[in-house]
């Protein structure tokens, strides 16, 4: 008994520490926000979503006049099964939208917005989503 009582703790951290759980997911046609470096489970599938890195943001600064509007570029990645898909989505224009392993991801919208004044750090950014089934455009 005296030998069950003292591996007992032992199991049970173990058991704490099983790397089998998938972390947090979203619904089809759910929206939802991630971090650079996150990543989120699509229910029900076998889909994982990652928000990988803003590689441009010339969007133009709420507290400056500019002739466009611009535009910001996210790099998103998809994961099905044993494959990996890289998804590029823009701020605006039919670029907010585009589909990979079955899915439609959108990019609904990109904080922080620019101020000319503060500049963002990548890890600062925050992108809302939503992940629909795929469809042709």
């Amino acid at each position: 008994m005296r030998a069950f009582t003292a591996v007992l703790p032992a199991l049970l951290l173990l058991a704490a520490c099983d790397d089998t759980s998938t972390g947090p997911s979203v619904a089809i046609g759910s929206e939802f926000q991630l971090r650079p470096s996150e990543s989120v489970a699509v229910e029900n599938t076998d889909a994982e979503l990652r928000f990988d890195v803003v590689t441009s943001d010339s969007r133009c600064p709420a507290d400056a006049i500019c002739v466009t509007q611009g535009d910001a570029t996210a790099v998103f990645s998809v994961r099905l099964g044993g494959g990996s898909s890289s998804l590029t989505l823009h701020t605006t224009g039919e670029g907010r939208h585009a589909s990979a392993s079955g899915f439609t991801l959108t990019l609904v919208r990109l904080d922080p917005y620019p101020y000319a004044s503060r500049p963002i750090s990548p890890s600062d950014y925050r992108a809302l989503l939503r992940v629909d089934p795929a469809f042709d455009r």
